[in-house]
């Protein structure tokens, strides 16, 4: 049964009887989907995600394919056999683009409960696509079965396209509203390309199929235009395999795909014969050189980056490991060694060795203040290290944040009334409910005490605890010491951080105390700050706490 009217073609896909858009608009669409599914199929096997892409453009460039037979054929069997086949594609490709981003946002496989939905949207097509439902016969005079075809059939297929363009963006808003990370710049990309590719392909398909029905276009050319949302689709996901490595495609597979694509953008000069077709060739020719070099050079330089970034995180986990090792081996070994000391001085002073000289006890009583400053500076290095990676477990309960304080305070009266300062409290009896660990609050409130004491020399020391409003309580502790410039206020509460003249007053200064300080409020969800007006005018420390009821 051959259309006599029309050409034979050449290769079954070439004719001078075809519209000049057809080559143009079937050709590169098709080659880029299946180089881009291919390779990126090739790189990740495994993945159900690429093996989804790869069917996608598969099924793409099979209706690519039979459309450009259909159009530049003349064997009215053959197109007869065809033509029942695209409504079928066309539900396929729209069922496995909403499977497509389901894997893509979930990054596992699918219910079989949703399997089952996607089974019974497609049996009406898989049921029908060879009856008379879908097409009816065939007009050999025109060389189509566009006259046979049953209108609500072919727009049931179309309409799988819409259902899916708007079934995948609620699942992207949703995902998008529910995670705070990175892959919202992924979600955007990728449904942007994959959106405008279903609008575009099912869209005018739509169009193409209606507007025909109705007599208002002589034929469905219209349809070719669709065909370039697969190539927008297609740099998305060049865009995604580049900034984030989307399809775990690399290097030599990005430079394989371009110049593939490149061969055989540039193999269509040997066909075509119209100058009008000629320069959208060339004109895609250029575009695909351009976008496959930048394709090329991003991918080479994220990859050389991602490279030096693995290597400098693989020395940083290294040094950090030996950091933490040396922490711990000093720490213990110099605890232990002031533990022993500790022990000797203690036994001189209780009488453990015998009868002592005043004098010999008054250095023994040095020595275990010393041993016991030696031992505090020892526990904050070991808190810090065990507080940065996570090791300390705060033990969080509901507690009156006043009692905290008033008993910390409490313990530093001697150690204040010693120094010859004057001490005063504004903590009145209202209840001051924090959720924290009572151990390690009042580590931070004995820390910032004990600052007070060691870098004022006379005056007083002022403590208060209040409510702070919108739900905060706030402890501060204000002294006439030394103060603080704003160079110092910058690397107070840092690791090893202290005051430029610090050493000068406290000469066991060792810049872990505001450190432990800051670890330890961030740990309750509050923060620690100072205020000071400068070099000897004093400083005010406040630790702000979130309050509970």
């Amino acid at each position: 049964m051959i259309c006599y009217l029309y050409p034979k073609p050449i290769f079954l896909l070439f004719s001078h009887d075809v519209p000049a858009l057809l080559y143009y608009a079937q050709i590169p669409a098709t080659v880029i989907a299946l180089l881009f599914g291919f390779y990126i199929f090739w790189n990740g096997k495994h993945l159900l995600l690429n093996r989804l892409l790869f069917l996608i453009a598969i099924l793409f460039s099979l209706w690519t394919f039979t459309t450009l037979i259909v159009w530049a054929g003349n064997d009215g069997g053959l197109m007869a056999f065809i033509w029942p086949f695209y409504s079928l594609i066309l539900g396929f490709i729209a069922i496995f683009c909403i499977y497509f981003i389901y894997v893509f946002l979930e990054k596992k496989d699918v219910e079989f409960r949703l399997k089952i939905i996607f089974l019974t949207l497609l049996a009406p097509i898989l049921i029908l696509a060879t009856t008379n439902f879908n097409i009816s016969g065939f007009n050999i005079t025109n060389c189509d079965a566009f006259d046979f075809e049953f209108l609500p059939f072919k727009i049931y297929g179309t309409s799988l396209g819409i259902l899916a363009m708007v079934w995948i963006l609620i699942l992207l808003i949703k995902k998008y509203r529910t995670i705070t990370s990175d892959f919202k710049k992924q979600i955007v990309l990728m449904g942007i390309g994959i959106e405008l590719f279903i609008f575009s392909f099912f869209g005018m398909e739509f169009l193409a199929t209606y507007l025909t029905k109705i007599g208002w276009l002589p034929n469905s050319g219209i349809e070719l235009y669709g065909l370039f949302g697969m190539v927008i689709f297609m740099i998305y996901i060049s865009i995604l395999i580049v900034e984030f490595k989307t399809f775990n495609v690399k290097l030599l597979a990005t430079q394989a795909l371009t110049w593939g694509l490149i061969a055989l953008v540039g193999s269509e000069f040997f066909f075509i014969q119209s100058d009008v077709n000629k320069i959208l060739t060339a004109i895609t020719l250029v575009i695909s050189a351009g976008l496959g070099l930048f394709i090329n050079r991003s991918v080479k330089k994220e990859i050389a980056q991602k490279e030096e970034l693995a290597k400098l995180n693989i020395n940083l986990e290294k040094l950090l490991k030996e950091r933490e090792s040396l922490v711990h081996l000093v720490t213990h070994k110099v605890k232990g060694s002031f533990t022993r000391m500790k022990l000797l001085f203690a036994g001189m002073l209780d009488g453990t060795f015998g009868e002592i000289s005043e004098e010999i006890k008054k250095r023994a009583e040095q020595g275990l203040e010393f041993d016991n400053n030696g031992i505090q500076t020892v526990n904050l290095v070991l808190n810090v290290a065990n507080m940065q990676n996570g090791t300390i477990k705060y033990d969080m309960q509901k507690i009156d944040f006043k009692d905290v304080v008033l008993q910390t305070i409490n313990d530093k009266k001697i150690g204040i009334e010693a120094k010859g300062l004057k001490l005063e409290t504004g903590i009145n009896d209202s209840v001051c409910n924090v959720l924290g660990d009572t151990f390690w609050l009042k580590e931070a409130v004995s820390n910032l005490i004990e600052n007070s004491i060691k870098y004022t020399k006379e005056g007083k020391i002022i403590t208060e605890l209040h409510e702070g409003g919108n739900g905060l309580v706030i402890f501060s502790i204000k002294d006439t010491g030394i103060g603080i410039t704003e160079e110092d206020k910058k690397n107070l509460f840092t690791e090893g951080g202290r005051g430029k003249d610090s050493v000068k007053v406290n000469v066991d200064s060792t810049g872990y105390g505001l450190y432990t300080v800051k670890l330890i409020a961030e740990a309750h969800k509050g923060r620690v700050w100072v205020e000071s007006e400068g070099a000897g005018k004093g400083s005010t420390f406040y630790i702000e706490l979130p309050a509970i009821k």
